[in-house]
């Protein structure tokens, strides 16, 4: 079983006409956006919340979330906001992704689907001009964590010891900080934080970064699009009761109130490696 933030059926949201099969609108051609400005699932032991944030037009966010036997999914996609129907494309990866992993295959492969279904929205155009996202997929089994990556999109291992992210960011400043070197100090230009690697037609070929843990305490997986972790002071909000869906929905709004300048988008799975307290919980 697995849910989405994609966007469901319905009459046009700016002048309630009819939405042809092509996705526009049928009186005024508006394109429907293909996410949810706003969305909350939760299934035993996973819980996600996107939301479109306060200054921009759309939410180019995306999740999906699922549940199969003892396994647990989740995959979280950023819209790349200078490529053109990138909302698109963060929607097309989660679902095609999510339905691998559910599926019982690996991030790998899950990888190499949406990357392969986010190149085909390019169509005819120019690959230079391609819709793109980030790509960003956990699963949870077997008593421990596997989490893959393209892109800034981050995961988190959250513990009584505090975060500690297991994700590299792909750009210049990422990889810098990765390697201990102060990127602040160097002065970079804003290019240093450009992507090196993304989902597109006009992505760079390779797989993605794997990473794998095997807690031995308990923690809660946490991942996020930058619309959270641009916010520095957002471990604060962690601290508190209700669980993953609670957890959620706290960090969600701690960016909204911190300024909501980008989408948001914030998933979280509990972890217990103790056997007798391993069933998935909300």
């Amino acid at each position: 079983m697995w849910l989405s933030s994609r966007a469901v059926d319905g009459p046009c949201v700016a002048c309630g006409t009819a939405v042809g099969g092509d996705g526009y609108c049928d009186g005024c051609g508006r394109r429907r956006n293909a996410g949810s400005d706003h969305a909350e699932h939760d299934l035993p032991g996973v819980a996600a919340v996107t939301d479109r944030g306060l200054r921009k037009s759309r939410n180019e966010d995306a999740y999906a979330i699922g549940v199969a036997g003892g396994r647990r999914a989740v995959v979280v996609c950023d819209g790349v906001s200078s490529a053109p129907d990138s909302d698109a494309a963060a929607t097309t990866a989660v679902v095609e992704a999510i339905g691998v992993l559910v599926g019982g295959g690996d991030i790998a492969g899950a990888y190499r689907s949406a990357a392969a279904a986010v190149a085909k929205l390019a169509g005819s155009s120019a690959p230079i001009d391609a819709p793109a996202c980030t790509f960003l997929a956990a699963v949870v089994e077997d008593g421990q964590l596997t989490v893959g990556w393209v892109g800034d999109s981050r995961a988190y291992w959250l513990d009584s010891d505090g975060a500690r992210c297991l994700t590299v960011d792909d750009s210049l400043a990422g990889q810098l900080a990765a390697a201990g070197v102060d990127a602040g100090a160097l002065r970079l230009s804003a290019q240093a934080a450009a992507l090196t690697r993304w989902l597109g037609a006009d992505a760079p070929a390779g797989d993605p970064h794997l990473t794998t843990l095997r807690p031995a305490t308990a923690g809660v997986l946490l991942l996020s699009s930058d619309g959270l972790t641009r916010y520095p002071a957002w471990t604060d909000a962690v601290e508190g009761n209700g669980g993953a869906p609670a957890l959620v929905r706290r960090l969600t709004a701690f960016a909204r109130d911190a300024g909501g300048a980008d989408n948001i988008t914030v998933a979280a799975v509990p972890f217990d490696p103790e056997p007798s307290r391993g069933a998935p919980r909300p």
